[in-house]
């Protein structure tokens, strides 16, 4: 009765396997924009620069007494995200000059 049972499970995952294939629906995917070193996103930046480019952590009075709390973060201004792009563009334009 045993084998007879685990004989159904694995002819029925045998069977089930392609009914339940997914199609192939890259129609409604557009391709991923090329990437320009001349004008790189936020995305494409914080991949360059890493947590350069993550909110500052701002002193956490709790977190000194031991408390459990998550930290409080204040965002970049204009002017230091303007320049981590400016950065960004600098590095990711030498990475695309070819080497000598």
């Amino acid at each position: 009765m045993r084998t007879l049972f685990i004989a159904v499970a694995a002819l029925s995952l045998a069977a089930a396997g392609q009914g339940f294939a997914q199609q192939s629906h890259d129609d409604h995917h557009p391709a991923p924009a090329a990437a320009d070193p001349a004008n790189p996103s936020h995305e494409d930046c914080k991949a360059v620069m890493g947590r350069k480019m993550d909110d500052k952590a701002m002193h956490n009075h709790g977190a000194d007494k031991g408390a459990p709390v998550a930290g409080r973060t204040k965002a970049l201004s204009d002017a230091e995200m303007a320049k981590m792009h400016e950065t960004c563009a600098a590095k990711m334009a030498k990475a695309d000059k070819p080497a000598k």
